[in-house]
């Protein structure tokens, strides 16, 4: 369960204070971006192992292909099985699948990281308006200091 957020008076903190939640917004706001990116990255990995999986499925056996082994590296290889693949399903684990299980395993995984993309975009948003909010009180209790000196 996510901790509560609490909610804080604007008006009632120091210009110090108001810098310093500036700054950490800044970094939630980067965090969340890099975050965002991560899982858009992981989403266009699974689409791209989908297509890879449909293709597949349209080769026959004994077809020569080229196996990635990293994504610069490439070995020779032949199709010995065009009905079943090996799907990673994370931490080291492997299940045999029909090349349409998978592709529906894919379609699944892309559709759940699509959600937590549209979480975290909403997130991004609504500490970028806080941001907003933060810096105009900043900039007013400026005003203000500069214009009481």
């Amino acid at each position: 369960m996510p901790p509560k957020e609490e909610q804080i008076k604007l008006d009632s903190l120091s210009p110090q204070q108001l810098s310093e939640l500036r700054q950490n917004l800044n970094a939630e706001i980067q965090r969340l971006m890099e975050s965002g990116q991560a899982l858009a990255r992981a989403s266009n990995t699974f689409a791209g192992t989908k297509k890879s999986v449909e293709q597949l499925g349209t080769s026959k056996q004994g077809q020569s292909i080229m196996l990635p082994l990293t994504s610069s590296l490439y070995v020779p290889g032949e199709v010995a099985d065009v009905e079943k693949v090996l799907v990673d399903v994370g931490t080291g684990y492997y299940v045999e699948m029909s090349t349409v299980e998978a592709a529906k395993y894919y379609d699944r995984r892309i559709k759940t990281l699509q959600e937590n993309i549209g979480l975290v975009q909403q997130t991004l948003n609504e500490r970028r308006n806080v941001l907003m909010t933060v810096q105009a009180m900043l900039q007013e209790k400026m005003s203000a200091q500069q214009a009481r000196a």
